[in-house]
């Protein structure tokens, strides 16, 4: 009898397939976790095959089998290897993509079954008032156990008793009334309805379609996203809802929950780890068929998806910056090609890379132009800051006392944390900058530091010069921090001013009191950063004021003009969703730029026509394929010597190659960086080269990093 050959990849960073040996007795199938021998270590890895056949020599074997059945899909496993030779990294990282943080340990966790509490319809007798409270609580669709647990604490006796008595009983999830619950109290606009039918329609036929559902901000997205999830589930099949890190409140999870009667996984990093694996293996189960989650969800183990939904599809945060890193919204048609199923990419301002694949066959346009009930988009006001020495125009001071005597609220946006954005001597020159990153630092008021916003190095603000000794050193820019003071002083007093940044606002409770807070009118002005542009509602806003408009556009990044124009309508957006006569200031530097007239009119057709033009000129993405290579060490000068050797000695055919030059943040959390960017028209060629440069021999302290498809480029 001959045993069997496991293929195995370590979730630690080993960049090969392992092979290992199991007896012939054991049946573990690909997709399981194993404990295996790593030279004189144990290592937790993933069965990705197995087949029977003559034991290599030397050949070690498995040490213990952590699960008892698979909780990786094929389908997810040919995606992980995809992400392996696509984003050019080892096979281990990617895997390691697929489990929560708990389950890459040698751990098991004991997962019971999710129940569900139905009534039976039985004729009501006597009982007791706390039975009856219970009885009460359950729908007609029934009600998780979980849940109706901590509803009511203490409550296992008065349940026993409602099942002894056969008015409760207890069982698995077996589906609802769908037309109900997707109709109950909505009033569906054309629009909502049009996209609905036709969505719908594609889910049914199962074949693989891409529905770009461009509704301006306040049309209704998320009612059209929910009732197709909807028909998915009532047909069968599992349903993935991605939403941008920010999005996912509990206040939406709540809403999500209260339209969506199926048990819902929840994946998001600020669950604790036992919490994501439990999410993770209620899913694994077949517990769970429909996942909301952030970027991490692309990874659920769904095994038979017949919709995906990306909403804010153009939102940044679905591009992974360290490690893999991947595009969730990318894998996501992945995921449905596979399983010939249906996506939803949903944006106000799609973004350029998407847009243009709307010709394609599998591709098809929906537009929802209008918004919902009464409500109309804000109108805008462009405020000339030249020549100004205020933060707060008068135009904007008029809106906000008019804003306040009507008891609504108003929001200024400034997509800068802290005080001053600079620390500058005037005497010598010298500029206070981090002593890690190329970079200044930024003064916060009210704790006075300065603060470096990308590797966290800070310090108490000097009372003089290091340099000069001078006394007089100026703060000079602004923040979300000098915003609130001017605002406090300018605003009569009791004036309740919120300041919405990642400084204030550093934990998901913290995020949930302070949307609390608005929601029940506790503020008067929100002043906040890019936190405040998406993804809200606040019913009682009225008055968008936009601080230094200019500020993203002239960033080294040729999505420079495109995400300005995504952020300020996204962020204008916030305004009249419940009411007309609503408005928009923009207070900027540069009142005729044609990014800010497209932005004024809401013109996205117009800004996608000139900065399509421009890309394509210039051969940029979406008209091309990008890559980026970045050689960073702590050696000052060996990053740019790695990058002129490869310049000069990896072949790049077919390959449009820019630079070596400085990383636009030439100095990161103490590392000195230089990066290559390639073009191509040729997907292939394009990897041709990365695949070189990956071979290409490079010194051990210098360290490189391929980004396919770059969203940073600093």
């Amino acid at each position: 009898m001959r045993d069997k050959v496991l293929d195995v990849v370590v979730f630690t960073g080993i960049p090969k397939v392992l092979t290992y040996a199991v007896g012939q007795e054991e049946d573990i199938e690909p997709g399981v976790r194993v404990v295996v021998p790593v030279k004189s270590a144990l290592r937790v890895g993933l069965v990705i095959s197995r087949h029977t056949g003559p034991l290599p020599s030397g050949i070690r074997y498995v040490h213990k089998v952590l699960d008892r059945r698979p909780l990786v899909t094929s389908d997810m496993m040919d995606i992980l290897r995809w992400c392996s030779r696509y984003y050019h990294v080892n096979i281990g990282s990617c895997i390691s993509l697929a489990f929560p943080p708990y389950l890459r340990k040698a751990r098991s966790l004991e997962y019971e079954p999710l129940l569900r509490v139905y009534r039976t319809g039985l004729e009501v007798g006597r009982l007791g008032s706390k039975q009856r409270l219970i009885l009460n609580e359950i729908p007609e669709n029934g009600i998780g156990l979980e849940h109706l647990k901590k509803r009511f604490p203490r409550s296992t006796a008065s349940l026993k008793g409602l099942i002894n008595k056969g008015l409760v009983e207890l069982g698995r999830d077996i589906g609802v009334d769908v037309e109900t619950a997707t109709q109950k109290g909505l009033d569906y606009t054309t629009y909502q309805k049009n996209a609905i039918g036709e969505i719908s329609r594609a889910i049914d036929d199962r074949n693989y379609r891409v529905f770009l559902l461009h509704g301006i901000t306040g049309s209704g997205k998320t009612e059209v996203y929910l009732a197709c999830a909807l028909h998915a589930l009532a047909a069968g099949r599992q349903v993935l809802y991605m939403v941008p890190e920010i999005a996912l409140t509990p206040q939406t999870i709540g809403r999500i929950r209260q339209r969506i009667p199926y048990e819902i996984a929840i994946f998001h990093s600020a669950l604790g780890e036992r919490q994501r694996a439990r999410e993770f293996l209620k899913v694994a189960m077949g517990d769970a068929r429909f996942v909301l989650g952030t970027r991490s969800a692309i990874f659920a183990p769904l095994d038979d998806i017949g919709l995906v939904i990306v909403d804010e599809e153009h939102d940044r945060s679905y591009k992974q910056e360290e490690g893999v890193p991947y595009n969730a919204r990318d894998l996501g048609l992945l995921r449905a090609k596979a399983k010939d199923s249906v996506v939803i990419l949903g944006s106000a301002t799609p973004s350029i890379d998407t847009y243009v694949k709307k010709e394609r066959p599998e591709f098809k346009l929906i537009e929802m132009p209008e918004r919902i009930g009464k409500a109309s988009l804000p109108e805008v006001e462009v405020v000339d800051m030249r020549g100004r020495d205020t933060l707060i125009s008068e135009e904007l001071y008029q809106e906000l006392k008019k804003t306040l005597s009507r008891g609504e609220q108003s929001l200024l946006f400034l997509n800068r944390r802290g005080f001053a954005s600079a620390v500058i001597c005037p005497a010598c020159g010298k500029v206070f900058n981090c002593p890690h990153c190329d970079r200044p630092l930024t003064y916060h008021k009210a704790r006075s530091m300065i603060i470096c916003h990308y590797c966290g190095f800070s310090e108490k603000l000097p009372e003089i010069c290091p340099s000069c000794g001078c006394l007089d050193i100026k703060r000079v820019g602004m923040g979300t921090e000098r915003i609130v003071e001017e605002v406090k002083a300018i605003l009569p007093g009791g004036t309740r001013v919120l300041k919405m940044d990642t400084d204030e606002i550093s934990t998901t409770s913290r995020l949930n009191n302070a949307l609390d807070a608005i929601s029940q009118g506790k503020v008067d002005v929100i002043v906040g950063t890019q936190m405040i542009s998406k993804g809200h509602d606040f019913p009682n806003l009225t008055l968008v004021g936009v601080m230094h408009a200019e500020q993203m556009l002239y960033m080294p990044d040729f999505r420079a003009t495109e995400r300005t124009f995504q952020q300020i309508t996204q962020v204008a957006g916030r305004a009249g969703r419940r009411r007309s006569c609503t408005k928009v200031i923009i207070q900027t530097l540069i009142p005729d730029h044609t990014i800010i007239n497209a932005i004024k009119s809401y013109d996205y057709l117009g800004m996608l026509k000139k900065e399509r033009s421009i890309r394509r000129t210039m051969g940029f993405p979406p008209y091309t394929y990008m890559a980026r290579c970045i050689l960073s060490s702590y050696k000052k000068d060996e990053p740019k010597m790695v990058a002129m050797a490869i310049r000069d000695n990896v072949e790049a055919k077919g390959c449009r190659v820019i630079g070596p030059a400085p990383a636009p943040i030439p100095r990161l959390r103490g590392m000195n960086r230089w990066h290559i960017i390639v073009t191509s028209t040729s997907r292939k060629a394009l990897h041709n080269f990365v695949d070189k440069v990956q071979a290409f021999r490079i010194p051990t302290y210098v360290r490189l990093k391929i980004d396919i498809d770059p969203y940073d480029m600093l």
